[in-house]
């Protein structure tokens, strides 16, 4: 087709060449009043008709002119219909297609107004012809029911989509061919140097913002806005590009950063900024910041308001009149306990007269027995599709995370339910800022004697080789070995997680204080994991939502075997030797464990006090059911083979 190989000729960032049109109007075939721009071009840049009060358009709306007509000419496209100029037009350009669902092209690719949404879901670097994954996991296909129905609305046929699906496919496989062929190619000298160049300028802005830093924070009158000080210097351009580049793809803030100072810079991850929540619009190209920040935070941890009309703000469609809305934070804190200014979730469920009671909390009449909040972000995280059933007095329920409703099983009575950050104004940031660098709650531990006291990590962990004729080793091995007897341990390391250590003690001492002072059961216990997971374990712990449990017929935790023989089941090593966990478990007093279970049961009247763990048998346990991380430390890693079949000739 004539048109399709028009179109192929054209470079993709070039710009349609209709001197002095109005490119945007005529596409369209619609026009509300233009704001006059310069020239057809930057009008082409900016996307769709700028609409403002009623204005004559300077451009001409007329593609048969002679001046146009001989510019057609020019490149070759004089012989095209109107109706291919404008599908050519199309193609040439994505701003001219409706927009694409920022929600949608997230991290986490969550749109909450899933086929109600009037935006595109498909991959936006994949309209732009730039989509580096070959299988990507956002969708490329035009002509699904959902980004059909869309260009349909906006005046473009099923015709007209099937030849822009063939398009951008062919620019999709030339683009992924040339990355390709870049790949291969050698490094140059040229490049080189231009690398030093770009390390030296993100130096310069490493070194800027680490003297920004050491000034107060202060605030933006009128505004409600609490802002660094600027040093008034504008920043190098490719370091506000990578920026910006940055700030569109997370979603998340970064810890360290929020609460005195980030090593990596430029080069974190996470975005920087000095409150632990950041709210901002989009403006069709870039995400900004709202003003009176603080107040909207305030006004969205309350689970009564679902908008503030003074700031046409609606919660539930995360919009800004009709604009997108977003929160950023930093992440929540269950998944991060040992941190300060994480995000605190807290979750509601609506009674008969409107309130919203938060769960584990005692409503009119109701016994404490439900999840607390910490469960059940816990519980979210790991799966926010997911159905949870739990126990509540004598009624049974279940919550269903993707409704956001709590339904009676027996009475099919459906509540809403509501997930809302707890609220921390700007002076309440500044006192945890300013407070000492460890969390008061938590005692100094000092890390145990037997500890290598040069193998300290000023971050992470160590792991350490415990010598093998030491007495620590010989209770490992004696351990071990009592139901592995036709393996030998090849070698033992001690993880030395300063971090992980002091948090395992703070919550000993809890557990002490509500066992009224007598000693915690204690208990060094076997776990057999994936071998990917291993690293993951010693940075961060055990968690079931992301290495799984071993089985489900004691609850939704992390399990741990009294026999090594047990964990030796679920070492999915694809190398040998085998590697699996020897791990000091606070496993308290427990109880026979459920499959339902997402905590310990209740042990007083009162509903007010839980088991610690869940076991498979209580007279004799052998399996222990964990729920709380903070009640485990991952001490040892035990490597091991299977020992040699010696040869006996009779």
């Amino acid at each position: 087709m004539k048109m399709e190989s028009s179109s192929m000729r054209m470079n993709s960032k070039e710009e349609f060449p209709v001197g002095g049109f109005c490119c945007s109007s005529w596409s369209w075939g619609v026009i509300t009043g233009l704001l006059p721009l310069q020239s057809s071009s930057s009008h082409a840049q900016m996307g769709r008709s700028w609409r403002g009060k009623a204005r004559a358009c300077r451009y001409s709306h007329d593609i048969s002119s002679a001046e146009n007509k001989k510019v057609l000419k020019t490149h070759e496209l004089s012989g095209l219909s109107e109706d291919e100029l404008r599908v050519l037009l199309l193609q040439n350009d994505p701003f001219f297609l409706p927009d694409v669902c920022q929600f949608y092209n997230r991290r986490d690719g969550v749109c909450n107004q899933k086929n109600n949404c009037s935006r595109l879901h498909i991959c936006r670097h994949y309209l732009q012809g730039k989509c580096k994954f070959f299988v990507c996991k956002r969708s490329h296909k035009l002509l699904d029911e959902h980004p059909r129905r869309v260009l349909e609305t906006a005046g473009i046929d099923a015709k007209i989509v099937s030849n822009f699906q063939i398009i951008y496919d062919h620019k999709h496989v030339e683009f992924n061919k040339e990355q390709n062929k870049e790949k291969t190619k050698p490094h140059r000298h040229f490049r080189v140097y231009n690398y030093k160049r770009v390390e030296t300028s993100r130096k310069k802005q490493a070194d800027t913002n680490s003297e920004e830093q050491k000034l107060p924070l202060e605030t933006t009158m009128g505004s409600g806005v609490h802002v660094p000080p600027s040093k008034g210097k504008k920043d190098d351009s490719s370091a506000n590009t990578l920026k910006d580049k940055k700030e569109d793809n997370s979603d998340e803030i970064c810890l360290f950063y929020v609460w005195k100072y980030c090593k990596h810079n430029d080069k974190c991850r996470s975005i920087h900024y000095h409150l632990p929540y950041r709210w901002q619009v989009f403006n069709g190209f870039t995400w900004n910041d709202l003003s009176m920040m603080e107040e909207i935070e305030k006004a969205y941890c309350d689970p009564k308001m679902n908008s503030t009309a003074d700031k046409n703000i609606n919660f539930q469609t995360m919009t800004c009149s009709s604009s997108l809305l977003r929160r950023l934070s930093t992440p929540s804190s269950v998944t991060q306990p040992m941190f300060v200014l994480t995000t605190k979730w807290i979750w509601y469920w609506q009674n008969d007269q409107g309130q919203w009671i938060e769960y584990g909390e005692q409503g009119e009449g109701d016994v404490v027995n439900s999840p607390s909040s910490d469960i059940l972000e816990n519980l979210y995280l790991a799966d926010p599709d997911a159905i949870v059933p739990f126990q509540a007095g004598l009624y049974g329920y279940q919550l269903n995370f993707k409704e956001m409703t709590q339904t009676n099983i027996s009475s099919k009575t459906r509540r809403r339910v509501c997930r809302r950050p707890k609220f921390v104004s700007y002076e309440e940031v500044q006192k945890i800022k300013q407070s000492s660098q460890r969390d008061s709650s938590i005692p100094n531990q000092a890390c145990p004697p037997h500890w290598d006291s040069f193998a300290l990590p000023d971050s992470k962990y160590k792991a350490v080789e415990i010598s093998n004729i030491s007495s620590e080793y010989k209770e490992i091995k004696k351990q071990f070995e009592q139901t592995m007897k036709t393996y030998n341990i090849v070698r033992v390391q001690r993880i030395q997680n300063p971090s992980l250590w002091k948090v395992f003690q703070w919550k000993k001492e809890q557990m002490k204080k509500e066992a009224g002072k007598k000693e915690v059961n204690e208990r060094l216990l076997f776990h057999g994991t994936k071998g990917a997971r291993l690293e993951d374990i010693c940075i961060n712990n055990f968690d079931w939502r992301t290495c799984g449990s071993n089985g489900a017929n004691y609850g939704k935790g992390s399990y741990f075997a009294r026999d090594a023989s047990y964990s030796h089941e679920y070492c999915q090593s694809t190398v040998k030797p085998n590697v699996m966990f020897m791990a000091r478990v606070l496993v308290g007093d427990y109880v026979q464990g459920r499959a339902d279970y997402v905590r310990p049961p209740t042990r007083s009247a009162d509903g007010l006090w839980f088991y610690d763990s869940c076991v498979d048998n209580e007279l004799n346990p052998s399996i222990f059911v964990i729920f709380e991380k903070n009640q485990i430390y991952p001490e040892y890693l035990i490597e091991y083979k299977e020992a040699e079949k010696k040869c006996i000739i009779s």
